[in-house]
């Protein structure tokens, strides 16, 4: 199964604490390698976790939530939102884009290409 980019973007959102606008894209020809204008690359391991080029990986936990190897855990806060556990919050909007609680709203360009970017 192919890297989700929208998942991957994300996720790279969260670990830079969510302040800071990104791009991420799939590289031509590949379906696990994706890079993002922050300077993190993502891959796909074998078991199917999205591994950081900053040593980061993201894995699914058995109720379905990310947990981070860096120690970034996540929990469903108030009024819908996921909260994780280096104070950012996201939440899906109507529009099936992501709000952070940092100002950042993050949509899906394409099925290669995903953004972060001030509201």
């Amino acid at each position: 199964m192919p890297l989700n980019v929208f998942e991957v973007t994300l996720y790279a959102m969260v670990m830079a604490g969510g302040t800071q606008p990104l791009t991420c894209s799939r590289q031509d020809a590949t379906e696990s390698l994706v890079m993002c204008t922050n300077g993190i690359v993502a891959r796909q391991d074998e078991k199917g976790n999205i591994r950081y080029s900053n040593g980061v990986t993201v894995t699914k936990t058995a109720d379905g939530n990310p947990s981070f190897s860096n120690g970034i855990q996540s929990h469903w806060g108030s009024a819908g939102w996921v909260q994780f556990t280096n104070d950012v919050a996201v939440r899906r909007n109507p529009d099936a884009t992501f709000k952070n609680s940092k100002g950042l709203v993050c949509r899906m360009l394409s099925e290669e290409k995903s953004t972060c970017q001030k509201g």
